[in-house]
């Protein structure tokens, strides 16, 4: 079943990196999108953005780099995942204090891409682990700041639905904000070594979705949202549970089809922070 829907849908449009309908035209600026994080993230580094400080406006910064807006926001948004800054609701982004951000958490070594619908099954097997036992954390130190993360993730994918695109980089935002929600920088030190072939599984489930009812997308949200819930109550056995269920979801939804890995589910909406 599996490889018979990567033909339908095309293995060279699911790259990790694919994320409208019109997959080459966004592999430039996401890549671009990464590599503007890593120079900006050095610049905190060297001091020449202040910690504690605020970072230039959007529209000044894609001045500076010579970028556009919309590649500004998903390096903003690659830098809130690695702890490099904050951003607060109509005051803009601002760079986290050293001592209130991980150390060093950005792997220096990473693992290459998926090769086979094989390893997309091992990759799911070990996230079942990892992102499991990351949310039980998650759910014991959470902060408002990693909640309203995980919230504006939930929105982005919420709108991706909406808009009938993939919503692969919104997903992974979640996905690592869990990760640094815990606590513990190993986590997310994995989940970065492991983002390549992280992209590609959760590229390859939301493309496949696309072609499916749209209740199945709806179902994926509504896991989502139920690991949401569970860790800003601080329930951690289920938070636990709810992202080992939805990985293994979503490792059979890939390779059963529709109505495998909790299709049916109510999608709900959740509610919006205070």
């Amino acid at each position: 079943m599996a490889s018979k829907l990567v033909r339908q849908v095309g293995w060279n449009a699911l790259s990790p990196r694919s994320e409208h309908a019109d997959w080459g035209a966004v592999v430039p600026a996401t890549r671009l999108a990464d590599q503007l994080a890593q120079r900006v993230a050095t610049l905190i580094d060297r001091g020449e953005f202040a910690e504690g400080g605020r970072l230039p406006a959007e529209s000044e910064l894609a001045d500076r780099f010579g970028v556009s807006r919309p590649v500004i926001r998903e390096a903003l948004s690659r830098l809130r995942v690695m702890g490099m800054i904050v951003s607060r609701r109509g005051s803009g982004s601002y760079v986290q204090k050293r001592t209130t951000r991980p150390t060093e958490t950005r792997a220096t070594i990473g693992f290459g891409p998926v090769n086979s619908m094989a390893e997309v099954k091992k990759c799911y097997e070990f996230r079942m682990g990892v992102e499991g036992d990351a949310a039980y954390y998650a759910a014991l130190n959470r902060t408002p700041d990693m909640l309203v993360t995980m919230q504006s993730a939930l929105h982005k994918m919420e709108k991706a639905i909406a808009d009938g695109v993939v919503g692969m980089s919104a997903d992974l935002e979640f996905h690592l904000a869990v990760a640094r929600a815990s606590g513990n920088e190993f986590f997310e030190a994995v989940m970065e070594a492991m983002r390549t072939p992280i992209e590609f599984t959760i590229n390859l489930a939301r493309s496949l979705a696309l072609a499916r009812p749209l209740e199945h997308l709806l179902t994926v949200q509504a896991e989502h949202v139920v690991m949401f819930e569970a860790i800003r109550a601080g329930d951690k056995e289920a938070a636990r549970n709810a992202m080992r269920a939805h990985i293994a979801n979503a490792c059979s939804r890939i390779f059963e089809g529709p109505g495998s890995g909790g299709d049916g589910h109510v999608f709900f909406r959740f509610v919006p922070l205070d």
